[in-house]
């Protein structure tokens, strides 16, 4: 168990660095889901405020400041939100997005609704559909999830009544909270994480359904590089332990020209076993993880020290 304070905005970090120090240091915004969240682990063992020791040790002339705006069930439909609000204000010289393989089901409403009660068209959180002429649109989120909206969930009754009993089991009783959690251990819901293999489940890599899945990911992944251009900063994605070496996400980043650093090819590059970075019952980075994550992303800003601008092309 952790317990962890959210800073003044919301999130499980840090209080955010003032804009005027943010804006004179090489700031570093990381953006993703529940791995960025990372309630598993207290705040100062969280990647990025390692990474921002490290930097300060083995590259101090960078000067570099981090951050991380991390909300659990999203993708990068999402996610442009949270850059909109908080990481582009900060004037971020390099923004991480940690992509894990759950995103292609949080940018794609369709499959986030499987299993629910959330119809495709009404999410908690920005989403996109699609247009007439076959473009995208983002759709703000639903300002009221309380009434009925589709009858496609399976499982127990999903009523407000119901949805409350639930919380308040969970939140009142520890071992409610465990035996939920090792229920959806023990069964998960299919084709949630599994990606490489949903191609096989749905008919192969050209089903329509796929098709549709990688095109809200691309269209997602597009939106943040036209941000991450206008506002001269270096748009990265890290791949954590659990992603398939085949995953389409190497596809899609190297189409638009944006670098991928694989934190499995740095742990096989370190000697380490990929289970050693995540929980025994849990595919979320333990403390190890997270510092492979701060490792993998300190080789790659000695490699591109020119993204923190005039500090590092004039260090000598």
């Amino acid at each position: 168990w952790t317990v962890s304070r959210t800073n003044r905005l919301g999130f499980l970090d840090r209080e955010p660095p003032r804009l005027e120090r943010a804006a004179e240091s090489c700031h570093i915004a990381m953006i993703g889901d529940s791995l960025v969240e990372a309630r598993q682990v207290g705040i100062p063992e969280k990647f990025h405020v390692r990474l921002e020791e490290m930097a300060a040790r083995k590259l101090p002339h960078l000067d570099v400041t981090t951050s991380a705006f991390g909300l659990s069930m999203t993708g990068q439909i999402s996610q442009l939100a949270l850059y909109d609000a908080y990481a582009r204000h900060l004037r971020s010289r390099l923004v991480v997005l940690v992509f894990s393989p759950s995103d292609y089901k949080d940018n794609f409403p369709l499959w986030h609704s499987f299993g629910s009660d959330l119809a495709p068209q009404r999410q908690p959180y920005y989403s996109a559909a699609r247009t007439e002429d076959g473009g995208f649109r983002r759709l703000p989120p639903d300002p009221d999830l309380s009434s009925p909206t589709t009858a496609a969930a399976s499982g127990p009754p999903s009523t407000p009544q119901w949805r409350e009993s639930v919380k308040r089991a969970l939140d009142a009783s520890f071992l409610w909270s465990w035996l939920s959690a090792k229920r959806a251990l023990l069964f998960p819901k299919p084709d949630i994480d599994r990606m490489p293999l949903l191609g096989t489940r749905l008919g192969g890599g050209n089903s329509p359904f796929l098709q549709e899945v990688l095109a809200f990911t691309s269209f997602g992944l597009d939106q943040f590089k036209e941000r991450a251009e206008r506002d001269g900063a270096e748009l990265v994605i890290l791949t954590p332990h659990h992603t398939h070496p085949f995953d389409p996400i190497h596809i899609l980043a190297a189409e638009r020209g944006i670098p991928i650093i694989d934190q499995s090819q740095y742990i096989h590059s370190q000697g380490g076993e990929l289970r050693d970075a995540r929980w025994a019952h849990n595919t979320h980075w333990n403390p190890t993880g997270h510092r492979w994550a701060a490792e993998a992303l300190l080789e790659h800003l000695k490699r591109n020290q020119q993204v923190c601008g005039e500090a590092a092309v004039n260090s000598p």
